[in-house]
């Protein structure tokens, strides 16, 4: 269904621009209607992970990719089931590998946008890890593209402080520790290093107007 309605916008006579808008919005309101949370959450990645590309010295295009992946990189939730993404427990094996589909089913949907295919090869490795433990296909280092592995420390440094079904809230200076712990083997050091030094100079907030309330408030949502 979402595949008919990509090729149909993408037939009508209209802007790449407008075309990009149409789709980003269609993209962002499915989110918005499986989980409002996933929605909020998919801006906090991508207003982290545009930070971490600016520091790291990408170039703007690369930032501009690196943000629109940040937006869409959980929108192949909308193809798992709620009760998985939901579940306040400990997954089921089934249940854990529907969880894990979830970025193949965003890089397919992201992949139908006209000119999209880079940022949904982006999104496709956003959980891979550095020491090659991760998924889908368990690649490791360098074979990671760089975007990837900064969507990563986005999206886990986001899911950290505004907390999950199953896990409460850390504060950012915990955050910012477990980055640091974690560098080498879930997450690359470089870009663990320049965000967390941004964080050290700018703090949350400087990233999101309403980011104060994370340094003092325990919430129990569900993260990306």
């Amino acid at each position: 269904m979402l595949k008919n309605l990509f090729s149909e916008l993408a037939g009508m006579q209209y802007s790449r621009g407008l075309l990009e808008q149409a789709f980003l919005l269609t993209l962002t309101a499915l989110m918005d209607l499986c989980d409002s949370h996933t929605a909020r959450h998919s801006k906090n990645v991508a207003d982290y992970s545009e930070i971490i590309a600016r520091e790291m010295g990408l170039s703007i295009d690369d930032q501009k990719a690196i943000y629109l992946a940040g937006l869409l990189h959980d929108v192949g939730k909308i193809g798992v089931p709620r009760s998985s993404l939901s579940k306040p427990g400990k997954l089921t094996d089934e249940e854990l590998r529907e969880v894990h589909k979830h970025p193949v089913l965003s890089h397919e949907l992201i992949a139908e946008i006209p000119g999209f295919k880079g940022i949904a090869e982006i999104v496709l490795y956003h959980h891979e890890r550095y020491d090659g433990h991760g998924y889908p296909h368990g690649i490791k280092g360098d074979e990671i593209p760089l975007a990837s592995r900064i969507l990563c420390v986005a999206d886990s440094f986001d899911a950290m402080v505004s907390g999950r079904v199953y896990r409460h809230a850390i504060t950012i200076q915990e955050a910012i520790v477990e980055l640091e712990q974690c560098a080498g083997t879930q997450f690359d050091p470089e870009v663990v290093l320049a965000f967390c030094s941004y964080l050290r100079k700018k703090g949350l907030s400087a990233c999101l107007p309403h980011a104060g309330a994370y340094d003092h408030e325990k919430t129990n949502s569900r993260g990306g």
